[in-house]
């Protein structure tokens, strides 16, 4: 793992090298236009500064350059009596460039990710992944269930 690389919470000043990260987790192999990067940049902002506390985004920044993010969703769910803070969060959209895979920059991300799930309180962490990415998470301390049903 680079020793320049540091692991921190996303800024809304990061929004633009976000959306690359976006971009390429969820179109691998197409390249934005300029203006199209430039509006989708320009809405992922809008949305991050909407969301709150209600996202949180980890980043692995190696010399300024991004790459590596984690994504947390964070909600409140229905109080109970002598329960009325009951949140909960949900792991999302994990990526690292291919090129920085496999040197450790995942688990650091997921690790940083639930250490701020920890501090606002999240008591109820999860994540919808692939087959073939379960063993990772796994490794990180989240386990199956068969009670998750989904529509």
């Amino acid at each position: 793992m680079p020793s320049d690389l540091v692991i921190r919470t996303a800024t809304l000043a990061d929004a633009p090298a976000l959306s690359a990260l976006r971009w390429r987790w969820a179109q691998p192999g197409r390249t934005p236009g300029e203006d199209e990067a430039r509006e989708f940049a320009a809405a992922l902002g809008r949305w991050m500064v909407a969301q709150g506390e209600r996202s949180v985004c980890q980043v692995a920044d190696l010399d300024g350059d991004l790459v590596g993010m984690a994504w947390l969703a964070v909600f409140e769910r229905v109080p109970n009596p002598g329960d009325v803070v009951r949140r909960s969060g949900d792991v999302q959209s994990v990526f690292v460039v291919p090129e920085h895979q496999g040197r450790g920059i995942g688990r650091r991300l997921v690790g940083s990710l639930c250490a701020a799930a920890d501090d606002l309180g999240v008591r109820k962490l999860t994540v919808d992944s692939r087959d073939s990415v379960m063993p990772f998470y796994e490794r990180l301390g989240f386990s199956a269930r068969n009670t998750l049903m989904q529509r």
